[in-house]
């Protein structure tokens, strides 16, 4: 798997879900900027299932930019 910029990543696919290794974060907003698509799917389920298949820090992002009216928080236990 090739290291990616997240933006790029995110951009080849339609509304579906990203999981998503970090390699690099932005060291003042703690942002994940750079990573390797590890799974995606359009089902969100799908993407927490595989998440735990994976033990080290990962990303997981909508491949589409929400509303601005809209907020979430997803959190993996």
């Amino acid at each position: 798997m090739k290291i990616e910029n997240i933006e790029k990543i995110r951009s080849r696919f339609d509304h579906e879900w990203l999981l998503i290794a970090i390699d690099e974060v932005d060291k003042e907003t703690s942002v994940p900027l750079r990573g390797r698509l590890l799974f995606h799917s359009p089902r969100r389920e799908d993407i927490y299932e595989a998440s735990k298949k994976f033990p080290d820090l990962a990303y997981i992002v909508y491949s589409e930019d929400w509303p601005d009216d809209l907020a979430a928080c997803f959190i993996i236990i």
